[in-house]
């Protein structure tokens, strides 16, 4: 996954080093300026794949990388940097492209598509929870149950928690890349 480029950029505007072609020497004021920032360390190899240096499109950044990337810009989490980013400012309104699951009523059930070739569906259940009833090529099962606030057109999936069988696998993102590309109320 590359990081996005508003995301790099507001990287840049806190180091003060150009990401647009790091040198190894950039990666490596990076890598210690968030390390002192957060006391998480983040890798070189793991920062040369976010800014798109080393290509491997099979490996996908953990939410935890992601996360101590967020706190470093002074967000919460990545959910929160990317919510904070989409209109540049903070506001009460909704966000451009998000479905909120506060708006949906019990039994309705939602589409999504994401590249390259992603397509679930998943039914409300109400109180955030839903159940994944088609998948088409995710690491999801059908009958999963998942913890979603909300849908964000451009957006990664984000899953607060999915719970298969009884087991609880915790959070989960999806479509990182691109974002979500596709919404839909189905019925």
């Amino acid at each position: 996954m590359n990081l996005p480029p508003i995301v790099i950029a507001k990287l840049e505007e806190r180091t003060g080093v150009s990401l647009g072609n790091p040198s190894d020497r950039d990666i490596q004021i990076l890598s210690r300026a968030i390390e002192d920032a957060t006391k998480s360390r983040l890798g070189v190899n793991t920062l040369k794949r976010l800014l798109g240096r080393i290509a491997d499109d099979t490996h996908q950044s953990r939410p935890g990388t992601l996360n101590v990337i967020a706190q470093y810009l002074g967000s919460a989490n990545w959910p929160a940097l990317l919510i904070s980013l989409s209109n540049g400012s903070s506001s009460f309104n909704s966000i451009d492209g998000e479905l909120r699951t506060a708006d949906l009523v019990e039994g309705q059930v939602v589409e999504i598509t994401y590249l390259p070739n992603r397509r679930l569906h998943f039914l409300y259940r109400g109180n955030e929870e839903f159940e994944l009833v088609v998948n088409e090529y995710s690491k999801l099962k059908v009958g999963d149950i998942c913890t979603i606030s909300s849908f964000i057109l451009r957006y990664p999936l984000i899953i607060r928690n999915v719970v298969r069988h009884g087991v609880v696998f915790g959070s989960y993102s999806a479509a990182r890349a691109g974002g979500i590309s596709a919404i839909k109320v189905l019925k």
